[in-house]
């Protein structure tokens, strides 16, 4: 069993072994959800949940916001990193066994398994839902699926990192973990468009409300670089953001919940201001955060002891900690 820590300072899959002690689901019997593989049937009918992958187990949990309970499992190949919805189905990246889950919404049953390179992590459709862009944390670039057929259509040799799709534009933006640059993409042409030099080490992304600014989490510089979408270029940045990892922007637009992976905090950035007006100690090792649908909770996947830590936006305290499996590598509201 992979139950040794991964942290990710890098991206979400580059795996460093450091001092970080064991972490097993068996420390806390709370984290066990079921015996065997299942998946409440809300999941097909309700939109609004947290899927949690685990980058160290076999399947993504699912987790009710309105009661915070985990509600089902949806069985993935080795290595969950991230997970995509379409109306009817889902797709699940699988960093250790270098596949793609497909899966029956419905019912979570696996309807096929898809060959992907090397280490695929991060998913996204297009916005109209023709074609999954798959990204890598290895050589293997950025890989096209068609969903109708679930096979692989193009292969761009560049593209390494986290992904994340402009629903008005149509466009998808990728950061590049391993250089300096987030590359704009066009998944109509399939083809790299223009590449953004915000230096350091990008890693996670996330839009305004209204989609005119993007904000980059910037590990190595400490910062966040504001993208404007309409010149794809850098035209701000906020300082003093150590260790930036995940981020995810307030339904008001006012501010940014950004983790801090090493210190175990999520910082709270007023972006009019550039100030961080609170940091808030959360679980060990935080790597990503996502808001609930209605904004009034945020909910930070804390890798170093198999949690989740769910924030009042309106306090900005962290309300509870719930236990679930090994490694939570990334929580998503679909």
């Amino acid at each position: 069993m992979k139950s040794i820590i991964v942290i990710l300072l890098i991206g979400l899959a580059l795996v460093v072994f450091i001092q970080y002690e064991t972490y097993s689901q068996t420390d806390n019997p709370r984290a066990k959800i079921g015996n065997g593989i299942y998946v409440s049937p809300d999941v097909s009918t309700r939109t609004g949940l947290l899927y949690i992958s685990h980058i160290t187990l076999d399947y993504v949990s699912v987790l009710d916001p309105e009661s915070n309970q985990l509600i089902g499992k949806i069985k993935a190949g080795e290595g969950p990193c991230s997970i995509e919805l379409s109306s009817d189905k889902g797709y699940i990246g699988n960093f250790w066994s270098n596949d793609i889950t497909v899966f029956n919404k419905k019912t979570g049953n696996t309807i096929a398994t898809i060959p992907a390179g090397g280490h695929p992590t991060h998913l996204v459709l297009t916005a109209d839902s023709l074609y999954l862009l798959i990204g890598h944390e290895s050589a293997d670039g950025l890989w096209i699926m068609d969903i109708h057929t679930n096979k692989i259509v193009n292969k761009l040799a560049e593209g390494i990192g986290i992904l994340c799709r402009h629903e008005k534009e149509k466009i998808v933006y990728q950061s590049q973990i391993s250089t300096p640059f987030v590359f704009v993409i066009d998944p109509e042409r399939q083809m790299i468009v223009k590449k953004i030099d915000v230096g350091g080490r990008p890693l996670e992304l996330a839009f305004t409300p209204n989609q005119k600014y993007l904000y980059v989490a910037n590990f190595d510089l400490s910062e966040l670089e504001k993208i404007d979408i309409k010149t794809n270029s850098v035209v701000a940045r906020i300082s003093q953001i150590t260790n930036a990892r995940g981020i995810a922007i307030t339904h008001d637009g006012r501010l940014a919940y950004v983790t801090n992976v090493k210190s175990a905090t999520v910082m709270v950035v007023d972006l009019a201001s550039a100030a961080i007006v609170k940091v808030i100690k959360v679980g060990r090792m935080p790597t990503s955060v996502a808001f609930r649908t209605d904004g009034k909770y945020a909910y930070v996947s804390c890798q170093g002891n198999a949690s989740i830590s769910v924030i009042d936006t309106k306090t900005q305290e962290v309300d509870q900690s719930i236990a679930v499996g090994d490694n939570p590598i990334m929580v998503q509201v679909k």
